[in-house]
């Protein structure tokens, strides 16, 4: 149990040290260079999630636009659809949160976060 506890510490103490220190505009380049690989969407996601957990919302905003042009099909679609809702409504750009919502409902009818994609529609629709 104690190791599992030291390892999970250092693993976010990791993860923290990145988040804050890194540069992750190379990490985009290298993801999109390497935009057939499979694990390309999951590390823009990624950085878009870093980003969004440092407030830094316009990147996060560009990251999951990134994300949701470079591979317009796939597991993380969805989720970054949600995200960059998120994000935008964050940054203050509330038309793009809105379309944002809108597709995701539009694309996933029956998906597993339609709940979230309809309170969060309603919530910005009345800002």
């Amino acid at each position: 149990m104690k190791k599992v506890f030291v390892a999970i510490l250092l693993l976010a103490g990791v993860w923290w040290y990145a988040s804050h220190r890194f540069n992750f505009s190379e990490v985009m380049l290298y993801a999109k260079k390497h935009s057939s690989e499979s694990w390309a969407p999951a590390l823009e996601y990624s950085v878009g999630m870093a980003y969004y957990g440092r407030g830094d919302y316009p990147k996060a905003e560009e990251t999951f636009n990134q994300l949701l042009t470079d591979f317009a099909t796939g597991e993380y679609q969805a989720r970054g659809l949600l995200r960059l809702s998120e994000a935008s409504e964050d940054n203050r750009d509330f038309q793009q949160a809105r379309d944002a919502v809108d597709r995701y409902l539009e694309e996933y009818p029956d998906g597993p976060d339609r709940a979230i994609a309809e309170t969060r529609k309603e919530h910005l629709y009345n800002k």
